[in-house]
């Protein structure tokens, strides 16, 4: 410590660059440990089967096939090395613009947007389960963004005359969101509207079967849709804890200047992952770095291009992503 006070500022920049480097290689090789499930075929049963120079190795009882800690992980998939990960992981706990985000990190746009699409991926997968005795569920929409080319597409119709970027939209995609007496909260996209078939499959799968619901009395909020809880009915302006999440959810998403449709849910992740994690001890870059660290992701690049245009539907996303052990996955 004594040596750093004499060194000269070139040398003291290039020693900070090496301890970066040191603590994020540290970092990352400390994150990886046993897996809960088969990364392949999403199997939970698997044995030890050996070692090779990365650590140990798995059997899945499933696909029998072997896998290692860092089989489809992030960090193993990837080219780009520990620290430029460790960058990314700074820029997305602040929110940065992805213009930002490339030049810190020193990438292409293309590259910066596609780190973004795995780590809200990964975002997706280490949300926790919810807790709370009281949710306060109700619906919001933003505006319709799907941008491209659909003239050759064939099979997609947009459903309206194109405009220009800043036309007045209509109505918009509606995204269903709850949030519990502790804060703990969900957002997911449901299909065009809160329909009672949409409600009952996000209901089902974020809820606790015991929590009591308390919605503004919209006819999709049946107790079909509710699977029996106890059901209070208040009015739009009682409902202060999801109309305050639903403020600073359109906040969070605005200041993105427009987010498709096709990649709404993964933002929606992104957005949740930061109300949950937001009183933690831990530094909010460091944390998600050790996410991203021990984390995998099935959307590949090709993957990410076919994603369903504007949305498969709901039943059928969480279909898929229960199997991959990714609630909000859209394929």
């Amino acid at each position: 410590m004594d040596q750093v006070a004499t060194m000269s500022l070139a040398d003291k920049r290039e020693l900070a660059e090496v301890l970066r480097r040191a603590i994020a290689e540290d970092l990352a090789a400390s994150a990886c440990g046993e897996p809960d499930r088969c990364p392949k075929c999403g199997c939970p049963a698997f044995v030890r089967k050996g070692r090779d120079s990365s650590g140990q190795r798995w059997l899945c009882r499933g696909c029998g096939r072997t896998f290692g800690a860092r089989t489809f992980s992030l960090l193993g998939r990837s080219k780009l090395p520990a620290p430029a990960w460790m960058e990314f992981a700074a820029c997305m706990a602040d929110a940065l613009p992805l213009r930002e985000t490339a030049r810190r990190v020193g990438t292409s746009l293309y590259t910066a947007w596609f780190m973004r699409m795995r780590v809200c991926e990964v975002m997706g997968r280490r949300l926790l389960p919810l807790r709370g005795e009281s949710f306060e569920v109700d619906g919001t929409y933003l505006h319709d963004s799907l941008p491209g080319d659909h003239s050759r597409s064939g099979w997609f119709e947009l459903g309206r005359e194109p405009h220009r970027t800043g036309h007045e939209a209509d109505k918009g995609t509606c995204v269903l969101c709850g949030v519990s007496e502790l804060g703990d909260c969900f957002c997911e996209v449901v299909d065009g509207a809160e329909d009672s078939a949409s409600a009952m499959v996000v209901l089902g799968a974020r809820l606790p079967a015991s929590c009591g619901v308390a919605t503004d009395g919209w006819r999709a909020y049946n107790d079909w849709a509710l699977g029996g809880r106890p059901h209070e009915v208040r009015g739009s302006r009682e409902l202060e804890m999801v109309n305050s999440l639903h403020s600073r959810l359109k906040s969070f998403v605005g200041r993105f200047n427009g987010v498709s449709n096709r990649r709404l849910q993964r933002y929606l992740d992104w957005f949740c992952w930061r109300e949950q994690f937001r009183s933690s001890a831990r530094d909010r870059r460091e944390l998600l770095y050790g996410h991203e660290a021990n984390g995998r992701y099935v959307c590949t690049r090709q993957l990410t291009h076919l994603e369903a245009r504007p949305f498969m539907s709901c039943v059928n996303r969480w279909t898929i992503g229960e199997r991959h052990g990714y609630m909000s996955m859209v394929v």
